[in-house]
């Protein structure tokens, strides 16, 4: 019971924090979190030390906050994502793979999806999964644990349709390129996909500064 309760908090506080429902500094009392989710302190003090082990929450005294928006930290995190991704798309084309069926649904479901949060959580989900076909699971791990950092910071990126359309279809190229066993030109142009990506939420950020200050969000420049 306590383990699915705290699955369930983990779950909630996660999306709520990725989705800035949960504001960039704010402070985490495990008596307010007993209300907002409805469970009691021990899977909540639970959820909160996994959310910590993931740099998503910080320890602050007896308490937790949740981690600030840090932009040079952000700037770290997809210089490693590019060198991450890179590698994965190289090593996925050296298998040369027929098919990849989990990468290929979530492709269809991000072009079906109805709204950003969803889009958004699957494009993540399309990352990984590509990064799985290169079938090594430190690389996937280290992945799996630096996404978190850039995907809340996405939710203040005014992405138009536009924007989205490009992405979709640079994603369809990259796994094109994977299938084809053309491991270099496909690191080619995930590399450019993300320094595209990074810059349009570097100037998102600096845009919305002032307006996530006010909102009481802790975003460091």
């Amino acid at each position: 019971m306590v383990a699915s309760q705290t699955e369930e908090a983990y779950r909630e506080l996660r999306s709520r924090i990725l989705a800035l429902r949960l504001r960039p500094g704010e402070s985490l009392s495990e008596r307010r979190l007993e209300g907002l989710l409805g469970v009691s302190r021990t899977p909540i003090r639970a959820a909160l030390e996994r959310l910590a082990q993931e740099g998503l929450v910080r320890r602050e005294g007896r308490g937790y906050r949740v981690a600030p928006l840090d932009l040079d930290e952000l700037a770290e995190a997809f210089r490693l994502r590019a060198v991450l991704e890179a590698t994965a798309v190289r090593w996925a084309a050296a298998r040369r793979l027929q098919e990849a069926p989990e990468a290929q649904a979530l492709l269809k479901r991000v072009e079906e999806a109805v709204d950003l949060e969803a889009e958004l959580a699957l494009a993540t989900e399309f990352h990984l999964a590509l990064a799985r076909l290169a079938e090594n699971r430190f690389l996937v791990e280290a992945l799996s644990r630096l996404l978190p950092q850039i995907y809340r910071a996405r939710f203040v990126e005014a992405l138009s349709p536009e924007g989205r359309a490009q992405a979709y279809r640079e994603h369809q190229r990259i796994l094109e390129l994977v299938l084809q066993g053309e491991g270099e030109e496909a690191a080619r142009l995930v590399t450019a996909h993300l320094e595209r990506a990074y810059l349009r939420l570097r100037e998102s950020l600096e845009r919305s500064y002032r307006g996530l200050l006010a909102l009481g969000a802790e975003v460091r420049p």
